[in-house]
C-alpha cells in the first residue's frame, strides 16, 4: 500500500508537471512557426500540446519515482536485447494497421465515415513521424518502465492489468476540445485540468473511449509478455497510429452508430472488435516456431 501511494502522488505529479510544461511546450511551438520551421505545428490547439506535456512529464518523473521507491541499478526486463527484434517489429506494425485498416475500411461500407481526398505526401510523412515517436515514447514507459515497476511487486497478470489500466487513464483524461484558450499564459494549462475529466460524465462516452484504450493496453501488454521486449508492442502501436492518421485525413465522419461507432473513431464496439482480432493476431505471430516477418 506504501507503494501504491507514492504511484499516485507519481500520477498527481505528472499532472501538475504537464499542466506546468504546457505553456512553454506551446510557446516554443509558435517560434519554430514564425521561424518558417515546422509550420504544421501552426493547426494544433494548446490542448493538444496539453495532452504532450503530460506524458513527457510521466517520462521526466519516471527515474525519481525509481529512486523514491528506494530500487537501485534497476533495468526492466522489457529493455534487454531481443536478437528477433526486426521480425516482431514488422509483425507488430503490419497487424497493427492491418486492424485499423480493417476497421476503416467496415465503418467506411456501413456509410459511417465517408471519402473526403487524398492526403499529401505531406501529411502522411506527418502522421509517420508522429507514429514512431509516439510508440517509441509511449511502448517504453508504460510497457517497459512501468510494467517493470510493477511486476517487483505483483504478478504478471495483475501488472498487465493495472498497466493497461493506468494507461488508458492517462489517455481519456484530456481537455474537452470545446473548452477554449483565448490566450495562453503560465496558468493555462491549470485551467485545462478540470476539463479534463469531462468524458467520465459521459457514459457512453466512457464506455466506448476507455474501454477501447483499455482493450489496447491488453494487447500491447500481451505482445511484451510473448515475446519478453518492446519491439512488437512498438510496431503495433506505430502501425496503429499510422492507420489511423491516414484514414482520418482521407476520411470524415457521416454519421454515429452507437454502440458500434461513436464521436470519434476510436470510440465504440466496432474498434474493440478490431484490437481483439489484432490480439489474436499478436497471439498467433508471438507463438513459438513462428516465422520471422521481413
Amino acid at each position: 500500500m506504501k507503494e501504491a501511494g507514492k504511484i499516485f502522488a507519481y500520477l498527481v505529479g505528472v499532472l501538475f508537471v504537464g499542466a506546468l510544461l504546457a505553456p512553454p511546450l506551446y510557446w516554443g511551438a509558435q517560434f519554430l512557426v514564425e521561424a518558417g520551421v515546422l509550420v504544421v505545428l501552426r493547426k494544433f490547439a494548446f490542448q493538444k500540446y496539453f495532452n504532450r506535456s503530460v506524458l513527457l512529464a510521466a517520462l521526466a518523473l519516471l527515474w525519481p519515482l525509481v529512486r523514491w521507491l528506494g530500487i537501485r541499478n534497476w533495468r526492466p526486463p522489457a529493455f534487454r536485447r531481443d536478437a528477433l527484434w526486426k521480425g516482431r517489429l514488422w509483425s507488430g506494425f503490419w497487424i497493427g494497421a492491418g486492424a485499423m485498416g480493417l476497421l476503416g475500411g467496415v465503418l467506411w461500407a456501413a456509410g459511417v465515415y465517408g471519402f473526403r481526398r487524398i492526403p499529401e505526401g505531406g501529411a502522411v510523412l506527418s502522421v509517420a513521424g508522429s507514429a514512431v515517436a509516439v510508440s517509441l515514447l509511449e511502448e517504453a514507459l508504460f510497457r517497459g518502465a512501468l510494467t517493470g515497476l510493477l511486476l517487483r511487486g505483483m504478478g504478471a497478470a495483475a501488472a498487465l492489468w493495472w498497466t493497461s489500466g493506468l494507461f488508458a487513464l492517462v489517455h481519456f483524461l484530456k481537455p474537452d476540445p470545446a473548452v477554449k484558450v483565448a490566450e495562453v499564459g503560465w496558468f493555462s494549462g491549470f485551467e485545462l485540468l478540470p476539463h479534463s475529466f469531462h468524458q467520465f460524465a459521459e457514459p457512453l462516452l466512457f464506455l466506448g473511449g476507455f474501454g477501447t484504450l483499455l482493450t489496447l493496453g491488453l494487447v500491447l501488454g500481451l505482445a511484451l509478455q510473448r515475446t519478453g521486449s518492446l519491439w512488437m508492442g512498438i510496431g503495433f502501436h506505430a502501425g496503429l497510429v499510422l492507420a489511423k492518421g491516414v484514414f482520418l485525413k482521407s476520411f470524415g465522419l457521416v454519421s454515429e452508430s452507437q454502440p458500434w461507432a461513436g464521436p470519434e473513431l476510436q470510440v465504440g464496439l466496432a474498434p474493440v472488435c478490431a484490437l481483439l482480432l489484432g490480439g489474436c493476431a499478436v497471439w498467433w505471430r508471438s507463438r513459438p516456431g513462428a516465422a520471422p516477418a521481413r
